[in-house]
């Protein structure tokens, strides 16, 4: 499941005052295994953008009824999302997961907190994370980051690293037998075709490739497809809904 959330962040690219994308998550292309939703809110200098998913059907039933959270607030700095503190929390049946990172841009370093809950019993855990492990940018904040030096640089392709990652995301316009997988995965539709190559472990695909488009006008993913994932295939996420207030 993190690997759709994460994947579905990539809607929250519009540089507005609040956005929200409603998806479908399907693997094979036609069986639908969980739902999801991304927001992001700007209210003056801040920004707080959430992205939400839970498991549906069978999967959900099999997955004991999994459901996770992202929530990434903080300051918009010469237009950039800087974030203050990022949560994530995870929920099934019998478990729960919280883990938060609270970086320090000034002496780039963060304090990331654990806590892992099984039928009532918990166990703590809080670092220090600096040097290479330090990013000013979290998972959330590094695709709304990425995609706009991405688009502003007019460069083939770029990379950036997220806060606790050792390893950086790529943007990439597909050329040549990836631009024909693009438009066969999005029927030739009309959109921005991006590749992002992901290289971190949270995401199971093997290779870590996730095809987007994205809407010219506004900047919100109107389809994802993540190749090759473990069991599934391939796994998509597909726009059910948005709504772009400027």
């Amino acid at each position: 499941m993190k690997q759709l959330l994460l994947l579905l962040a990539l809607a929250l690219t519009a540089f507005s005052y609040e956005s929200i994308a409603k998806y479908k998550i399907k693997y094979g292309g036609f069986i639908t295994i969980g739902e999801a939703e991304a927001r992001l809110v700007i209210n003056g200098d801040s920004y707080e953008t959430v992205v939400s998913a839970k498991a549906t059907g069978m999967a959900g039933a099999l997955s004991f009824h999994r459901a996770e959270s992202y929530t990434s607030k903080g300051k918009i700095i010469d237009k950039r999302l800087v974030p203050e503190s990022l949560e994530m929390r995870s929920t099934t049946d019998k478990k729960s997961y919280y883990f938060g990172a609270f970086p320090d841009h000034e002496n780039e370093q963060a304090t990331m907190i654990k806590e892992r809950c099984t039928e009532g019993v918990c166990k703590y855990e809080s670092t220090v994370i600096n040097g290479e492990n330090f990013s000013h940018d979290d998972i959330l904040t590094l695709y709304h980051n990425l995609l706009n030096d991405f688009v502003a640089s007019g460069a083939k392709s770029i990379e950036k690293r997220a806060l606790g990652s050792k390893k950086a995301v790529e943007v990439v316009v597909p050329e040549g037998k990836q631009l024909k997988t693009a438009k066969k995965l999005f029927d030739d539709k009309a959109g921005v075709y991006l590749l992002v190559l992901l290289n971190q472990e949270i995401f199971t695909s093997e290779k870590g490739r996730l095809f987007i488009n994205l809407d010219s006008k506004d900047g919100v993913v109107t389809k994802a497809v993540l190749q090759d994932t473990v069991l599934f295939g391939d796994i998509t996420g597909e726009l059910e809904k948005k709504i772009v207030n400027p």
